[in-house]
């Protein structure tokens, strides 16, 4: 096993929390060298990392009132509706739907959705609910919605589903008012240690963080979620998209696959925990599989064979493919990096399999610069 001489990431990753992380305008490397493609086509769908299980679906079908094999209604209160999901009724409807072919404890689970309005709606919202019982109503939900009623969504809440508002350590729902209102945006949601805590990231069209956001003491309540179900709750007319429900790990990417021709995006979510809160983290990618394992100091293994390109996106972060590779975990430890391929990107890499995995790194004390943990692997398979 060949080990990175150093992790110390050089100039800016040791700076000041102040610093800006800017990305430069150095080019996605052209070609791989002729043994890491080699090894990608030999053998490496053969990995050690286990399959994540992951479903998505965009509704980008005809208008109707059937969703799809996929989905079951509560009461029959949604309609394909412009490539999205919607409610029928303006006003007063009020229901949910969940994915069939999911299933996944409260714990572990992780749902995203993309979220927006009808033109002339009001009092509209979106929910994610995770650790759904569809027999009890038990789960949590978090809902995005027009609070003030003025066509925005301005407004999160944390809700127990089983005794439909109130949260599981208090008589009312947890909610927090967005910094300002926003015409549409993603909401992921996801439980963290020991399933007593909810974590809510909001993000506004633009893939701009709007918020984190937290509940906590679901533990310590009798009416802990036990349900495995996943799925969408939808006030009014609200409209959601880009539903994707996942077992959630600590390095959670999505969706697995970018087509080379059409271009696309994939989230790339770091979850290091609390306890790595404020720390720097940075994802690193390589073409040669998750074996062996790449050891880089302070007993930390990269779940990455090393090869040239795990170098260059070490030596390279928040540069094109990448967006924030590199920065500071927030206070649950969590960070969100992205990988964009624009259209017609290097059709000569069709086929190819990538790995990314992130570590976290001091910034206090003697031990500042050095390794404090590694995620999983998660992937991206290259499309024509």
């Amino acid at each position: 096993m060949r080990p990175i001489d150093s992790v110390r990431i050089p100039g800016q990753c040791v700076a000041s929390r102040a610093s800006r992380l800017a990305p430069s305008s150095a080019p996605f490397p052209m070609r791989l060298p002729t043994s890491c493609t080699a090894l990608v086509l030999l053998g490496v769908l053969a990995s050690a990392s286990s399959a994540q299980q992951l479903v998505h679906d965009d509704f980008d079908r005809p208008n109707s009132t059937n969703l799809g094999p996929d989905w079951v209604e509560a009461n029959n209160d949604l309609e394909i509706f412009g490539n999205t999901v919607r409610g029928k009724n303006a006003f007063l409807n009020d229901t949910w739907m969940y994915h069939s072919g999911f299933a996944e404890p409260h714990a572990t689970a992780k749902a995203v959705v993309d979220f927006g309005a009808t033109p002339g709606d009001t009092f509209f919202g979106v929910s994610v609910v995770i650790g759904l019982d569809h027999t009890t109503w038990g789960g949590t939900a978090v809902r995005v919605t027009d609070n003030d009623l003025d066509g925005l969504f301005d407004r999160i809440f944390f809700n127990a589903a089983i005794n439909a508002g109130a949260w599981y350590t208090q008589p009312t729902p947890i909610w927090y008012d967005l910094p300002a209102g926003i015409p549409a945006g993603q909401l992921t949601v996801w439980a963290e240690p020991g399933d007593d805590m909810v974590v809510a990231r909001v993000e506004d069209l633009a893939g701009n963080l709007v918020g984190t956001y937290t509940a906590s003491g679901i533990a310590a309540s009798p009416f802990a979620p036990t349900g495995t179900d996943v799925g969408v709750w939808i006030s009014s007319r609200a409209r959601a998209d880009e539903f994707f429900a996942l077992e959630h790990r600590p390095l959670d990417a999505f969706p697995t696959s970018l087509s080379l021709a059409a271009g696309g995006e994939q989230i790339l979510d770091v979850s290091f925990g609390s306890a790595h809160a404020g720390e720097l983290y940075l994802v690193v990618s390589g073409a040669s599989g998750t074996a062996p394992v790449t050891p880089i100091g302070g007993g930390v293994d990269l779940p990455l064979a090393l090869d040239s390109f795990t170098i260059w996106s070490f030596q390279h972060p928040n540069q094109a493919p990448y967006s924030k590779s590199l920065g500071f975990l927030d206070a649950q430890g969590h960070a969100r990096a992205r990988i964009t391929l624009p259209p017609g990107s290097l059709p000569s890499l069709a086929g190819v399999l990538f790995h990314h995995a992130a570590i976290s790194v001091s910034t206090t004390g003697p031990t500042a610069g050095a390794p404090t943990a590694a995620t999983n692997a998660a992937s991206l398979q290259l499309l024509p």
